[in-house]
Order: C-alpha cells, then sequence, then structure tokens
C-alpha cells in the first residue's frame, strides 16, 4: 500500500469520548445546570451541524443547541451577533470561513467589539483558521476564547491523490471571489500545484452585485476544456459544493474528471473521486470540543484545534465508467467504491 493509502482511511476517532461520557458528565456537571450552544450555520444544519447536535444528546450533555442559518447571506450575521451579545449563550459554535471571519473575527482585528467577544467559541469546517486568520498556527488557537476543529485534507495530498490515480500535467481550479474561505484556498491550491510542478488554470466565477450565478459554470468547465485541463478540482467554496450536480455533470460530459474535497461531490453528484473528512464525524468532533469546555471547564485557549486522524478516499464507479477511467489496482485495496454501475 502506497504512503497515501496508509494516510487515508474511514474516520472513526470519536468513540473513546462516548464510552463512559454520562457518567463523566454526571462528576463534572453542576447541579441543575442547562448549558445553551449557538449554532451559526452558513446553509442549513448539513452533516456537521446535525452531528454536533447528534453528539450533545447521546453524550448525555444538558445542553440546548439553538441553530441559526445565514442562508449564506453576509448581512445576516450581524444580526447574529447582536443576538449573541443580547443572550450570552455559554457557548457559540461557527460553521465555515464566512461565518466565523465575521463572527469571531480575525485575531489583529483593529476592533474587536465588532465581533461576538469574550464568548467561547468553537469553530468548523474553516478551510485553512491560519490562513484566514482565525488562528496564528494549526494547532492552537493562541486566543482566550478561540478553539475549532480542522477538517481539510491538505492540497498536497489532494493532488497526489489525483496524480496516483491518473498522471497528469494541467488541472483547473473555479473559485467563488465572494467567499472568503475560497479565495484563500485558490491561492493555497496555487502553492501546492507550483510544488508539484503542475500547471494550474484559475477561473473565478463572475460576480454580478456581489454574487456568482449557477449558469455560469458550464461556460467556465467550457473554457477549462478549451484550455486543455485534464482534471478538475473543486477545493473550498460553499457556493460550488450546492452546485456540484451542474458542475460534474458538465465536466463529464466534456470528459474532464472532477477531484473534490466534499464528500457529498461524489456520493450524491457526478465527481470522480474525492478525499474527504466525514462531515458528520466533524460535527461529533467540534461537540467533543464543547463537552471540554461546558462539561470540564477546559479554557478554549488550552484545547489543541482538534482533527480527525483518517481521512476517506471516495471513488464514484458510475462515473469512472462513463469516463473510462478505471482507478489503478492499488486504489481498491483501501478507497470506498459509490454509485457502482448498473449491471447490464
Amino acid at each position: 500500500m502506497t504512503l497515501l493509502g496508509r494516510l487515508i482511511g474511514l474516520a472513526a476517532i470519536l468513540a473513546l469520548s462516548l464510552s463512559g461520557a454520562n457518567s463523566a458528565l454526571a462528576q463534572n456537571a453542576p447541579k441543575d445546570k442547562r448549558f445553551t450552544i449557538y449554532m451559526a450555520a452558513w446553509r442549513g444544519c448539513e452533516e456537521a451541524c446535525q452531528g454536533f447536535i447528534d453528539y450533545v444528546k447521546e453524550s448525555g450533555m444538558p445542553a440546548d443547541v439553538v441553530v441559526r442559518d445565514a442562508k449564506t447571506d453576509k448581512n445576516t450575521l450581524n444580526e447574529f451577533i447582536k443576538e449573541v451579545k443580547a443572550t450570552r449563550p455559554d457557548l457559540v459554535v461557527t460553521w465555515g470561513t464566512n461565518v466565523t471571519a465575521q463572527m469571531v473575527g480575525p485575531y489583529d482585528a483593529p476592533d474587536p467589539s465588532k465581533f461576538i467577544g469574550n464568548i467561547p467559541s468553537i469553530f468548523m469546517i474553516v478551510a485553512d483558521p491560519v490562513e484566514a486568520k482565525i488562528t496564528k498556527s494549526q494547532e492552537i488557537s493562541n486566543r482566550p476564547f478561540v478553539t475549532g476543529t480542522r477538517n481539510r485534507v491538505s492540497e498536497i495530498i489532494q493532488l497526489k491523490a489525483m496524480l496516483e490515480y491518473r498522471s497528469f500535467k494541467r488541472f483547473g481550479i473555479i473559485y467563488n471571489e465572494n467567499e472568503l474561505n475560497s479565495k484563500v484556498n485558490a491561492d493555497i491550491v496555487k502553492r501546492a500545484a507550483d510544488e508539484l510542478g503542475l500547471d494550474l488554470v484559475m477561473l473565478p466565477m463572475p460576480l454580478y452585485n456581489g454574487t456568482p450565478r449557477r449558469d455560469d459554470i458550464p461556460s467556465l468547465i467550457q473554457e477549462a476544456a478549451d484550455r486543455g485541463v485534464e482534471f478538475l478540482y473543486i477545493g473550498s467554496s460553499s457556493f460550488i459544493s450546492v452546485n456540484a450536480d451542474i458542475y460534474t455533470e458538465t465536466a463529464v460530459r466534456l470528459g474532464i474528471p472532477v477531484a473534490s474535497s466534499y464528500e457529498t461531490s461524489v456520493t450524491e453528484s457526478s465527481a470522480l473521486l474525492a478525499i474527504a473528512s466525514k462531515y458528520g464525524m466533524v460535527g461529533r468532533l467540534a461537540g467533543y470540543q464543547a463537552k471540554r469546555i461546558l462539561m470540564d471547564h477546559v479554557k478554549p485557549e488550552e484545547l489543541p484545534i482538534a482533527a480527525l486522524d483518517r481521512h476517506s478516499y471516495i471513488i464514484n464507479m458510475r462515473t469512472a465508467a462513463a469516463l473510462k477511467l478505471y482507478p489503478p489496482m492499488t486504489l481498491l485495496s483501501y478507497a470506498e467504491i459509490v454509485n457502482q454501475p448498473d449491471k447490464k
């Protein structure tokens, strides 16, 4: 098995935190104390949000999770900040780079009063907390009231996974400049491409009053094809993830394989492969962080940024058949195969 194969597997590290959790909570919990956790979501209560809620329930944590959905509208986040300051929940959980950057703010913000301030917070599904200035390192936040989780597989590993599936020299990325995480990730992908000697075609989404349109995705993929792109990579972008069907189906029609950092691009759309953390497990990991803060009285600044120790290599076999790009046998020993083509 290759080094990549040893690094990638199904995430399953949280069993240790649930065994005996109820008794530990009973010992540490203040009598009759019930906590309020404020969850600020970007695009609904998806897998990570639900994983967090499930962990809270299963662990016996005496807490109510209040979910607020921004519906991808940045203006709504200012209302969330006002609500948090007015109600002062015991903990705030932020989903995604946009939400975290606007609510928690960067560590070097000239005016910290614009953010939630001294309320403990946990971030999750942040593409790169260091690049976004949420934390000062990947290991610990160095901020008194902030900790979080890391879910991203490094871009170097992503590109090496793509190369292990199929040799190529030129690949493309379509990104949304209206999302901080997408802009940051595009720059990281470019650095990784340079390190590996690959040619990267970078295609930003056109913006109309600051907003991208899904109808522009096919023309951008056609441009990528015209420029000789041999692979497309979906990095960090909620907009692209939500519109994965039109993105991946267009790419397949044009004969271009798509690799993604999102599991659902493969399991629910037509991307060829993904190296990804299970979002549900990321949410549960954030739930464990919440337990450490609320029940064990650990200060956020003392908690390392938590990360799953393994990830999944997922291959869409129906897409592989459509593209006539079947995976090398070495990958089949550890990859998760989904969407098997119908037998005739």
